[in-house]
């Protein structure tokens, strides 16, 4: 499968945009870390799993990968559009427009019913040219690992799997089970469950991202199971810096955050393609922390 840029807006050279492959890794993780984000060959691997026909690449004769974008999609009910980037002396030149557009045009043709994305103040502009409009912020908090006492959730053992798959349905609005079992394969350590008279309450998955871990899916219908779920995680993790991405409109996780000294550092606009599309109707005060800026 291959994409082809609009002929109105055809490239001076002669860029190929077409989809990534396994041989693409290597190169996408550097021209991530170019634009200064902390995406490693794992995070790039996850993404193409999910997504074998909806990661696309721009090649350069002669110089490689000068643009990449993936896709997640749920079903067709929402894909998420991730890891757009530009090489820095590439931009400005009209590429990023281009490889959005390509990837919307492919988004449609699948039939998606809902298109979002999380942008960078960066991205923004360009995102709002295109259709999108913003919903929400989400929030980057970091912190540190600690021991504390009181009640703590448990380990996610096989029994559990289930329920979490149905719990994270209803919290999140549409099933993703590929996104928790590729998590859970890869980090079976770095999963937590919590009950409550027998009933699942919520749970917390977690994964490396750079030389960081980074919290979530973090799903939970009450404060109290959340905070149980938090303990049990610092406590696991000792050592370690944590970062999480909280919507901005949970006030519930920003309370826990802040409760066990996590700080803000950056936000990121959450947005939807189109005038009148709207969200998927997850529970809002349910989603602390997302799993990735990437997946939704």
């Amino acid at each position: 499968m291959s994409l082809r840029w609009e002929n109105a807006h055809q490239p001076d050279t002669d860029r190929v945009l077409r989809v990534m492959t396994p041989d693409d890794l290597s190169q996408a993780v550097q021209l991530s870390q170019n634009v200064g984000w902390g995406h490693g060959l794992p995070d790039w691997e996850r993404l193409l799993y999910w997504s074998p026909e909806g990661c696309f690449v721009l090649d350069e004769p002669g110089r490689g990968l000068v643009g990449t974008v993936t896709t997640t999609a749920y079903g067709t009910t929402l894909a998420w559009i991730g890891m757009m980037i530009i090489a820095p002396d590439r931009q400005r030149q009209g590429l990023g427009r281009q490889l959005m557009r390509a990837t919307l045009d492919h988004l449609r043709d699948c039939g998606i019913e809902r298109i979002m994305l999380d942008a960078s103040e960066a991205g923004r502009g360009l995102y709002e040219k295109l259709g999108f409009r913003a919903v929400q912020k989400v929030e980057r908090w970091e912190g540190r690992t600690s021991t504390y006492l009181g009640p703590r959730a448990q380990p996610l053992r096989t029994h559990d799997i289930n329920a979490m798959l149905t719990l994270d349905a209803r919290l999140f609005g549409v099933k993703r089970p590929q996104i928790l079992f590729r998590l859970l394969d890869e980090f079976p350590a770095l999963a937590w469950v919590d009950y409550h008279q027998g009933r699942l309450e919520g749970y917390l998955l977690a994964h490396p991202l750079g030389d960081r871990i980074s919290l979530g899916p973090w799903m939970s219908w009450s404060a109290s199971s959340a905070e149980r779920l938090l303990r049990v995680a610092m406590e696991q993790l000792q050592g370690a810096d944590l970062v999480m991405n909280i919507p901005d409109n949970n006030g519930r996780a920003l309370m826990v955050a802040r409760n066990h000294s996590f700080h803000r550092v950056r936000y990121c606009t959450r947005m939807i393609y189109g005038s009148t599309a709207q969200p998927i109707s997850g529970e809002l005060l349910a989603e602390l922390a997302v799993a990735s800026l990437a997946t939704g």
